[in-house]
C-alpha cells in the first residue's frame, strides 16, 4: 500500500510531522503555545495551516515568521516558503494578523484572549456588544448576519455568545462598553427581543460594577465608523481585534494600536456619562414597551385621539414591526 501524500507543501508537512504533529488543529495549538514562550500572543486557524501547507503557500508576516522558523529550528525556505521578490507586502501586513475566518473557531479563540486580559474596551456601531446580549438577542442577530444557517449551527452560535457573557461577568475583569446610538433602535428580532435586551442592559451595569457603559449620542461631534476591541493582555500591553466579513484580524504594532487606544479616549469624552447612557436606555424602552402595548391594543382600529407617537424613530430604524403610530397616555 503506497504511503499518504502529504500534502503539497511537503516540507512543511514533513517538518511538522517530525515533531510528532500529526493533526493541523495539533500543530496550531503548538504554535499558539510556542509563540506564547517566545513573548508573543499570536493566533493561527486551522485554515491558516491549510494554506500553509498548500501549493501556493502565502509568506508569514514577520512575528509569525519569527514563531515558525524557531519553532522548527530551520529557515522559512527549508520549510516550503518562497520569499516575495517586494518588501511592499511586508510593509501592507506589518502588525495586522489574518487569524480566523470559521465563526465557530473564531469565537473560541476570542473566548481564551478574553480570558487572559487584564481589561477590555469595545466600540460598536450597529449592534450591541456581543458580550452584553441576551440570548434571545443573540440568536435573533445571528441569523441575520447569515440566514442559511442551519438552526443547529445558530444554536451553537448562541451558546457560545451566552458562554463568552458569562465568562466575562465571572472574571470581575474591567470591561468598558461605547455603543453608538443606532444599535439601540436596531431591528434585532422583534420588539420584544429588542425590549428584554434593553432592559439586560440596565441589569448588567447594576450587577457588575466593573462594566462601564456609555452610547455616543448621535450627532456627537466625534464618531468612528467600525467597531474594534481593545484587549489588554499584559499590564499597559494593548492589542485591537477587529471583526470582518470573512474573518478576524488582531493588530499587536503598538503604534497601531496606540492609535486605536486614543480613538477609545475621545469616545469615551464625547459620548454620555453612564447616568445619562442609563436615562436613555431606560426611557426608550419604556416607549417601546408602550408601543408594543398599544400597537397590540389598536390592531385592526384607528386610534380615536390624538397620537403621541414613536413612529420617527421606528421608522428610521426601518424596523419591521413598526407598522404605523402608536399611541401613549397623556402625561399626568
Amino acid at each position: 500500500m503506497s504511503a499518504r501524500p502529504l500534502g503539497a507543501n511537503t516540507k512543511l508537512v514533513s517538518a511538522r510531522r517530525a515533531l510528532g504533529l500529526h493533526s493541523q488543529a495539533g500543530f496550531a495549538d503548538a504554535f499558539e503555545e510556542h509563540a506564547r514562550a517566545m513573548g508573543m500572543r499570536l493566533a493561527v486557524s486551522v485554515r491558516q495551516i491549510r494554506r500553509w501547507e498548500s501549493t501556493d503557500p502565502p509568506y508569514p508576516t514577520p512575528d509569525y515568521r519569527r514563531v515558525l522558523e524557531d519553532f522548527f529550528g530551520r529557515p522559512l525556505t527549508q520549510l516550503g516558503f518562497a520569499a516575495p521578490e517586494e518588501s511592499n507586502e511586508d510593509h501592507m501586513d506589518r502588525g495586522w494578523r489574518d487569524i480566523l475566518d470559521d465563526v465557530p473557531e473564531r469565537l473560541h479563540r476570542l473566548i481564551r484572549l478574553e480570558s487572559e486580559t487584564f481589561s477590555l474596551r469595545s466600540y460598536q456601531t450597529a449592534f450591541i456588544p456581543g458580550q452584553l446580549q441576551t440570548a434571545d438577542y443573540a440568536l435573533s442577530a445571528i441569523l441575520m448576519h447569515d440566514p442559511t444557517l442551519s438552526m443547529a449551527a445558530a444554536y451553537e452560535r448562541q451558546r457560545l455568545r451566552v458562554d463568552r457573557a458569562r465568562r466575562l461577568f465571572a472574571s470581575k475583569m474591567p470591561a468598558w462598553f461605547i455603543v453608538a446610538e443606532p444599535a439601540l433602535y436596531q431591528p434585532i428580532g422583534s420588539a420584544q427581543v429588542l425590549a428584554g435586551q434593553l432592559e439586560h442592559l440596565v441589569r448588567v451595569v447594576a450587577e457588575h460594577p466593573q462594566i462601564r457603559l456609555q452610547v455616543l449620542p448621535t450627532g456627537a461631534p466625534f464618531a468612528v465608523s467600525a467597531p474594534c476591541l481593545i484587549l489588554e493582555p499584559k499590564r499597559g500591553r494593548y492589542v485591537a481585534w477587529l471583526e470582518q466579513l470573512t474573518g478576524s484580524l488582531l493588530i499587536d504594532s503598538p503604534d497601531d494600536v496606540q492609535a486605536f487606544v486614543a480613538v477609545f479616549d475621545r469616545l469615551h469624552s464625547t459620548a454620555l456619562s453612564q447616568v445619562a447612557t442609563l436615562a436613555m436606555i431606560t426611557g426608550w424602552r419604556q416607549e417601546l414597551c408602550r408601543s408594543i402595548e398599544f400597537s397590540a391594543n389598536l390592531v385592526g382600529s384607528s386610534p380615536a385621539t390624538p397620537e403621541v407617537t414613536i413612529a420617527s424613530k421606528l421608522r428610521s430604524s426601518a424596523l419591521p414591526w413598526a407598522s404605523g403610530t402608536a399611541r401613549c397616555p397623556d402625561p399626568e
